[in-house]
Parts: structure tokens; C-alpha cells; sequence
């Protein structure tokens, strides 16, 4: 089983960490439009109430989506994941996020000229690529002509934190130089600076928090459970090709009941 992870205490909590930022960005909705202007070189007119920690599932069989700041405004839809933790399977996250925004985007009939843009950004705390760049902006292109855009409009976002002193802007500097930890020194990291001071009074946050901290931690735990279990079915898989063993003696080797090594070699449709 996974150790825990020890969280920081309530008073050492600041703008980077996922808890808070997902708690500001979703009651601030002004200062989450100034950050995505910032990040994207776009305007936005009007943006809708962000949502904090939106869960999606498009059917009962299908893996949930728990997004951090989803909004959107009349045309476009944004997911800003804060990412503090391993960078593990990035790309494929962002995929599926993207997906998973489509089909709760486009309802029942409707035309696909309907769907909206769509921005997965990633703010990564450490280099989500084997590379030094600050920026990574993914959109589809033709692998044979690269000035051929696909134009689906769907485009994937990660920032490199570490290297903010590379940032295009004075604004996206300072704003990841303050997320990297470092002193507020700009008008818009100074008012996230005193939300963060604010924050820090609301005891109702404060309780929620700690009710966060131990639901990631079951979360980790069942998917943990959860992954044990699928790499025993996919064992069983593998031993009952083979015919190595019994159903009997790969129920006890691997742990797996017997019925569901039985179900699994009827699948396999492995005759005795």
C-alpha cells in the first residue's frame, strides 16, 4: 500500500499548492480571466464562474475527469491544471480531458461546427519535457506540411514554472516566478498574494482542506487496490496462455478468486 503523502500544514499553504489555487481561482473570477489572458494572449470579454474540481463522466463505464478550474466563455472552454506533483502521463491526461470536454460540449444532435475551442493548460511546477523551453503550445498539424493546420481547434498548453525567467512576458515572469515561490512583484501577483493572506483567515476553507487532504488519500489508495487487481487479471491472462498452472494453483499463486480465473480462461476461450 502507498505511504501518504504528508501535506503542509494550513499556515505554510501558498498560491501553488492545488487545494488553494483551485479555491481562489474558482471565487475570484476576475483574477482567473487575467490569468488566462496572460497565459493565452487572448481577450476575453466575459468569462463564466470558474468551477473548482468539476467532475465529469460521460457513462458508469468510463473513467471520471476531475478538473481543476474548468470555465469558458462564449466560445471557448478552459481546463487550468495546477500540477505539483509527478509530471507521469501528461499528454495522455490532456487527451482524454480534451475528449471527455467534447462530448459533454456537444449535445445530442448538434452539428460539430458547434463545438467549441478548447484549452487543456497545464501549470507545471517541474519540466513536463526533457527540455528547458517555458512554454509548449500543441496544436494538430500535418506531419507531411506543417504549415497545413488541422484547425479542430483543440490545443494543449504546458508551462515550465522552473524556467519563468525565459517567459515571453514581464507578467508571465512575475507570475511564475511567484508561483515557483518566489516574492510577488507585480499587480497581479500581489493581489493573489493578499487572496492568499485572506484565505488563510477563512476557517471554512481551513476544515475543508483537511477533509481534502484524507479524500486524496483514499483516492490514492483505491486506485492502488485498483491497479493490484488489474495487474493480476492481466497475470492470470498471461499464465493461462501459456498453461502454466491450473485455474486452482493460479487462484492461490496470484491471489485472484477462483470463479474470476475461471471467467477469465472462458474469455480467453482456453479449453481444458
Amino acid at each position: 500500500m502507498p505511504k501518504n503523502k504528508k501535506y503542509p500544514s494550513w499556515e505554510e499553504l501558498t498560491f501553488a499548492n492545488n487545494f488553494l489555487f483551485c479555491k481562489i481561482m474558482e471565487s475570484e473570477p476576475e483574477l482567473c480571466r487575467q490569468i488566462l489572458e496572460m497565459l493565452l494572449h487572448i481577450k476575453i470579454s466575459k468569462l463564466k464562474k470558474p468551477e473548482a474540481e468539476r467532475t465529469m463522466q460521460e457513462s458508469i463505464d468510463s473513467k471520471s475527469v476531475r478538473f481543476d478550474v474548468y470555465t469558458s466563455d462564449a466560445r471557448r472552454i478552459f481546463d487550468i491544471e495546477i500540477q505539483t506533483t509527478s509530471n507521469k502521463n501528461l499528454p495522455k491526461r490532456a487527451r482524454y480531458y480534451q475528449s471527455v470536454i467534447d462530448l459533454d460540449n456537444l449535445s445530442k444532435g448538434a452539428k460539430y461546427s458547434k463545438l467549441k475551442d478548447s484549452y487543456v493548460i497545464f501549470l507545471c511546477l517541474e519540466p513536463p519535457f526533457r527540455k528547458s523551453k517555458p512554454v509548449y503550445f500543441f496544436e494538430n498539424l500535418c506531419r507531411e506540411d506543417s504549415s497545413i493546420k488541422l484547425n479542430d481547434r483543440a490545443y494543449k498548453v504546458f508551462f515550465n514554472a522552473k524556467e519563468y525567467a525565459n517567459m515571453e512576458s514581464d507578467e508571465e515572469k512575475a507570475f511564475f516566478s511567484f508561483l515557483a515561490g518566489q516574492k510577488a512583484d507585480s499587480e497581479l501577483t500581489k493581489s493573489l498574494e493578499k487572496k492568499v493572506r485572506f484565505a488563510k483567515k477563512n476557517m471554512k476553507w481551513r476544515k475543508q482542506y483537511m477533509t481534502w487532504q484524507q479524500t486524496i488519500d483514499e483516492e490514492k489508495e483505491i486506485s492502488y487496490e485498483e491497479g493490484k487487481i488489474e495487474k493480476a487479471i492481466e497475470d492470470a491472462g498471461n499464465l493461462l496462455r501459456m498453461g502454466m498452472g491450473s485455474p486452482e494453483q493460479i487462484s492461490q499463486a496470484i491471489g485472484l478468486p477462483l470463479e474470476q480465473v475461471l471467467q477469465i480462461k472462458e474469455n480467453l476461450s482456453i479449453k481444458a
